[in-house]
């Protein structure tokens, strides 16, 4: 099955324009291949990292598949990609009005921003269908990061909402280059096919950089702080909040630790202004 695949870039960097059904198609097809797949899921922060760090940046173009994890990324895939007026006055006008009335449609008519990519995938729900399309593939999954007994109480939150998934171990460990060799054999023993790594951004991407290979998995994803979910150690916003682009919001207001780490979105969307005015 060969998909056409359609990219966009964010400044620096590209994202692939795939709903949820044509990655899990893509995947199929990869394995098929047997071709190894590394899945980054960039949100505004992470997309702010690659802008001011270019290892992170070239780290994302030579990633098999980027998704859109957030609505931020999908705004600024449909801001960047209207046309603005030849003249310089005029540009900056209707590059103001535009880039104003497309922040409002995240929340008021969030339809607006699905194109050129079609929909948002988090990690933390793309984990469920990861862990069915294990399950009907015949599949094993390794969880690899968080805190203490994290990865295994996950681990077994999925088992039992996808019966039959087929868990080939867990482990917290570090991304430390230190401790890499052991993480690595422990993973290869198990003879993993999907690892799902929950280091913080972009440490575990990085990481799967590096080591995807030599794990021999067939599939990695980094997947942030998922596995606390799974867990219960943390809740997600409510579902109408996700819709709309606000779960950062709530996120904050349940962890304040988090307010630093928010400087990132205003600073994503100021740099994606600027870049579009600059560049006409």
């Amino acid at each position: 099955m060969k998909l056409n695949r359609k990219k966009v870039n964010i400044i620096n960097f590209p994202i692939d324009c795939f709903s949820k059904i044509e990655v899990l198609r893509y995947l199929f097809t990869r394995l098929n291949l047997k071709a190894s797949t590394f899945i980054t899921t960039v949100n505004s922060e992470f997309a702010y990292f690659a802008f001011t760090d270019n290892k992170v940046a070239e780290m994302l173009k030579k990633r098999s598949l980027n998704l859109a994890d957030g609505a931020g990324i999908l705004w600024a895939a449909k801001f960047l990609s209207l046309n603005l007026p030849k003249n310089k006055f005029w540009q900056v006008i209707v590059g103001v009005s535009k880039f104003k009335l497309s922040l409002l449609s995240i929340i008021f008519y969030p339809k607006y921003i699905k194109n050129p990519i079609p929909e948002r995938i988090t990690g933390s729900d793309f984990v469920w269908d990861l862990s069915k399309f294990a399950r009907d593939n015949n599949l094993s999954i390794f969880l690899l990061g968080a805190g203490p007994t994290v990865a295994e109480q996950a681990s077994l939150k999925l088992q039992t909402e996808v019966l039959g998934l087929k868990i080939a171990g867990t482990y917290g460990g570090t991304p430390k280059i230190k401790d890499e060799k052991n993480i690595i054999d422990l993973i290869k023993k198990t003879k993993a096919d999907i690892l799902l790594v929950a280091y913080d951004v972009p440490n575990e991407e990085l990481w799967l950089e590096r080591n995807l290979g030599k794990t021999e998995a067939k599939i990695g994803i980094g997947v942030g702080g998922t596995f606390d979910f799974l867990a219960d150690r943390r809740k997600r916003a409510p579902r109408f909040l996700q819709i709309i682009g606000l779960e950062w919001l709530f996120r904050l207001i349940i962890e304040p630790s988090r307010f630093k780490r928010q400087f990132a979105l205003p600073k994503f969307v100021w740099k994606v202004f600027k870049y579009k005015i600059q560049s006409l």
